[in-house]
């Protein structure tokens, strides 16, 4: 995960950057909403990208910290330039991994996240960490997506490619970190629980997930996504020229000249310390 984020992941983030931070934004202020960080606070933003959500909790923190993690150095290269241009002097951004990262116990309020815990290796132990530093009460918030099923942003653009290069050449083992590791709302309890946090509630986050301006943009977008890259990788090189073709054909189709969209639907997952 670190080579993929630090590599062509990290740089394909980064082209679609601010695509990325339009798609998401619903469930950035839904996230930020529930975590409710204020004047003095000490947030942690876990898996920050680029830091959009870190730099609005460090404004509400007046006063405080924000501090974000992730483990994509050049991710954070474009988080800590922009917090500089926006002016925005309470901010840190740090590469770590949020799973074993030595925290100081109890030196948070609130640890956040949009999507950014669903790839944990496990679970219980990643959130045990992140709640050992919080204190006690602090604040956990959090985004994570429901089913495939129900993410058709996600599922249709599969099954479009799928049809023509099979299954992926290597797909991940049961249980294995993936997008919707989190996706089943009494494991988010449990899991949560055994890892030091009460009070826990998991509400439904729908919003339309924005996939680009056009056909051009949101193939581009979907192109270089991990998705594409694990159906694809492998496979015959006609074949996923027919796929990529079908795909390309498939956003066009969707292209009603106001921006591409599908639904999609996550978790808004809400908790304190005990």
């Amino acid at each position: 995960m670190a080579d993929w984020w630090n590599g062509t992941g990290g740089d394909n983030w980064l082209t679609h950057d601010g695509l990325h931070d339009r798609a998401l934004a619903p469930w950035g202020e839904a996230v930020l909403g529930a975590a409710a960080p204020g004047p003095g606070d000490r947030v942690l933003d876990v898996g920050c990208g680029t830091g959009a959500m870190t730099r609005e909790a460090a404004r509400r923190a007046a006063g405080g910290t924000a501090l974000g993690v992730d483990i994509s150095a050049p991710i954070l290269a474009r988080a800590r330039a922009k917090a500089e241009a926006d002016g925005v002097g309470n901010v840190t951004f740090t590469v770590a991994d949020a799973q074993v990262h030595p925290f100081a116990p109890a030196s948070l309020d609130v640890a956040m996240s949009r999507f950014g815990v669903m790839f944990f290796d496990d679970l219980v132990a990643a959130f045990a960490n992140v709640a050992r530093a919080l204190a006690p009460g602090g604040r956990l918030a959090f985004s994570c997506w429901a089913a495939l099923e129900d993410n058709e942003w996600s599922r249709l653009p599969s099954a479009t490619l799928a049809a023509h290069v099979g299954p992926p050449t290597s797909p991940p083992s049961p249980g294995a970190p993936s997008p919707y590791s989190l996706a089943d709302p009494p494991r988010v309890r449990a899991v949560l629980g055994d890892a030091g946090f009460a009070r826990v509630a998991v509400t439904e986050a729908a919003h339309p997930m924005y996939l680009g301006a056009d056909a051009g943009e949101a193939f581009a977008h979907v192109r270089s996504s991990g998705m594409t890259r694990m159906l694809l990788d492998g496979k015959e090189p006609g074949a996923v020229e027919a796929a990529l073709r079908a795909l390309r054909e498939l956003c066009e189709d969707l292209d009603r000249g106001d921006g591409l969209r599908l639904p999609a639907k996550a978790w808004l997952v809400t908790a304190v310390r005990a």
